[in-house]
């Protein structure tokens, strides 16, 4: 189907303006894979050159700077599947993975823990997205490092 802007007339064509750089400005509001992917790479970086327990409380700083950007922030978990940091609510440190589920029941905490990988994996669930405050579909890159698992995930509204 093709489109002619002079069929349209003036108003068509604000209207489809409107509705392209709508999608385009909610598409900018979110992180993207490779950014995420990109931050959870500089968690693993700093945890080589100054250990876990300096990586954790840089990731649990508040703000976290490095970890955390509009809606993308790093989550990790320790060897005994306990969160060991979080850049967006440091209340949730100190839990078990294995209690989270989303609103559809998904256990994705231990989904998480269990698929990591060192090359790295994306795990689907729906999380409470931090700068809409509304729950959205989200995708985790989450790798596995020296027993710990560090993710970032994006949100698909």
């Amino acid at each position: 189907m093709t489109i002619s802007f002079k069929r349209l007339g003036r108003l068509g064509v604000m209207c489809v303006a409107l509705v392209f750089t709508t999608t385009i400005a909610a598409a900018q509001d979110h992180g993207t894979a490779e950014e995420a992917q990109a931050m959870v790479a500089r968690a693993i970086a700093l945890f080589d050159e100054v250990g876990a327990q300096a990586t954790m409380d840089a990731i649990n700083q508040d703000p976290a700077p490095d970890f955390l950007d509009g809606d993308l922030y790093v989550f990790a978990y320790d060897p005994a599947d306990m969160i060991s940091a979080h850049a967006v609510n440091q209340s949730l440190v100190g839990l078990p993975v294995a209690g989270f589920t989303d609103v559809d029941g998904k256990a994705f905490g231990q989904e998480i823990s269990d698929q990591a990988t060192a090359e790295g994996v994306w795990v689907d669930y729906k999380w409470v997205d931090p700068v809409s405050e509304e729950i959205e579909q989200k995708s985790s890159w989450v790798v596995r490092h020296k027993d710990h698992v560090f993710g970032v995930g994006i949100y698909k509204p």
